[in-house]
């Protein structure tokens, strides 16, 4: 297995192991709703939420913090905001088969026409 890991889109579904669950009950779920049940979870047991400040720093999972930032290269820092962003990657064990043409033409090296789709409806 490679480590050609890629985000997940948040509608597509996980199912894992039952051992290995967390932050949910269940094993398959939506990647937005895996997403949105860890953030509550970090909300609730982090400092985020424990004292007087709160809404400022929640903003750290939300809108984001007024921050500087020196890049690697950069000469100068530079202002804007930074967030903590929570994804889901997936790893396949092995890589997408691309399909093949199941059609009887003979390949050719030419590029397909978008006006072949049409020349085949009418013919």
């Amino acid at each position: 297995m490679s480590n050609n890991f890629e985000p997940l889109d948040s509608e597509e579904v996980v199912s894992i192991d039952e051992v290995l669950k967390i932050v949910l009950n269940q094993p398959t779920f939506k990647v937005r709703e895996f997403v949105g049940a860890f953030k509550e979870v970090i909300k609730k047991q982090s400092s985020i939420y424990i004292d007087r400040r709160t809404d400022e720093k929640a903003q750290w999972l939300d809108e984001g913090v007024n921050a500087q930032v020196l890049k690697y290269g950069a000469k100068n820092w530079q202002t804007g905001k930074v967030r903590i962003k929570f994804t889901l990657e997936f790893c396949p064990d092995e890589p997408e088969v691309q399909k093949t043409s199941t059609t009887n033409q003979p390949e050719t090296s030419e590029p397909e026409s978008p006006l072949d789709d049409i020349r085949r409806m009418q013919g």
